[in-house]
């Protein structure tokens, strides 16, 4: 390989976006790969089934009787996307070249709280929205933040949630909260990036359980 062109390709890499760089090696002569991630929910696999528990106060017998419906959806459209967010900069916002989720997050982290809940016996019937199921009770979802931030390589995995619960039935707003998380990749590459996305989703998902559990639990207004 000639002198010229080794400066050249080290200058062509050098320039590249981070996207490209952390999606993985590529050889001489390689197409890069784009590889698609499963964001899945680590804590529920590795916990035995009705870990969690249902509603035990004064509210349970009603919440078993309940149905509840499960939505989620992103606050922006650059994050209602399959794009595997980064930032290197506060307030700037890029998608990875060559790594992205298998499904929308915002939809992925919805489906994932809904087995949860299903699995806590809280409810007479988990489902989605978008089922064909008449739902007493409604949590919504929304996905405010899900990024790498890479400011201060190798960075954080950043994850922020809006949940809001109302019944259908009564036609009121039971509660709203904030849900938030963040955890340290172990090293600046997509599929570093992945893994603690995944870390801080559990807990997130661990807060946000709980949350929905507490509001079960109370007696009916």
């Amino acid at each position: 390989m000639s002198g010229v062109f080794r400066r050249q390709l080290v200058i062509a890499l050098g320039a590249a976006p981070l996207a490209s760089v952390l999606a993985g090696c590529v050889g001489l002569g390689e197409a890069p790969a784009h590889v698609y991630y499963e964001l899945d929910d680590i804590a529920a696999a590795a916990r035995p089934p009705q870990a969690a528990g249902g509603p035990t106060g004064a509210g349970a017998g009603a919440a078993r009787a309940r149905t509840l419906l499960v939505a989620g959806n992103a606050a922006s459209a650059f994050y209602d996307s399959t794009g595997l967010a980064y930032s290197r900069s506060a307030g700037a916002r890029a998608h990875y070249q060559l790594a992205s989720w298998t499904e929308r997050p915002a939809g992925r982290i919805a489906r994932l709280l809904e087995r949860r809940l299903a699995a806590s016996g809280a409810f007479a019937d988990v489902a989605s929205a978008t089922a064909a199921v008449r739902g007493d009770w409604l949590l919504e979802l929304q996905l405010d933040q899900l990024y790498h931030d890479d400011s201060t390589p190798p960075g954080v995995a950043r994850i922020e949630l809006t949940a809001e619960l109302t019944d259908w039935v009564a036609r009121r707003t039971i509660g709203r909260r904030r849900f938030a998380q963040a955890e340290p990749l172990a090293s600046e590459s997509a599929a570093q990036a992945v893994a603690a996305f995944e870390r801080a989703l559990a807990r997130l998902l661990d807060d946000a359980q709980r949350w929905v559990l507490a509001q079960a639990d109370r007696p009916a207004a």
